[in-house]
């Protein structure tokens, strides 16, 4: 059997291929410091303040223009990378997967690397 027919074989029908995508639900809910952290995101995203396609807009520029020009361009990297999370998030959201493993994962991972980054650098993100 050549590779195409194989993997012909094994999809089934749309119902099962739509049930096998969506993200395993938890038992349990994340933590009330890490959904309240949820809801800030998601509030920022909402009320414009944070824009996903603008790492800037995640920037606190108070803070941001005291530095030298290195740390403005790890700042900046790490605009980046944070803000790609919170498109992650905020796809997961507006799926209505609020309680997924995926959700708390990606949620716990941006709020240690916010915490990691502004213990060395300061407050440097609006979150």
């Amino acid at each position: 059997m050549s590779d195409e027919n194989q993997q012909k074989a094994v999809f089934v029908d749309e119902a099962t291929q739509k049930h096998l995508n969506q993200p395993l639900q938890m038992e349990s809910s994340m933590d009330d410091e890490s959904r309240q952290f949820l809801e800030m995101i998601i509030s920022l995203v909402n009320d414009g303040k944070i824009d996903l396609y603008k790492p800037s807009t995640l920037i606190n520029s108070s803070h941001y223009d005291t530095l030298d020009e290195q740390k403005k361009g790890g700042a900046d990297m790490e605009a980046m990378n944070m803000l790609s999370a919170i498109r992650d998030i905020k796809g997961l959201h507006d799926a209505g997967y609020m309680d997924s493993y995926q959700m708390k994962n990606l949620v716990e991972r941006l709020k240690e690397s916010k915490e990691r980054l502004e213990e060395n650098g300061g407050d440097l993100f609006i979150i």
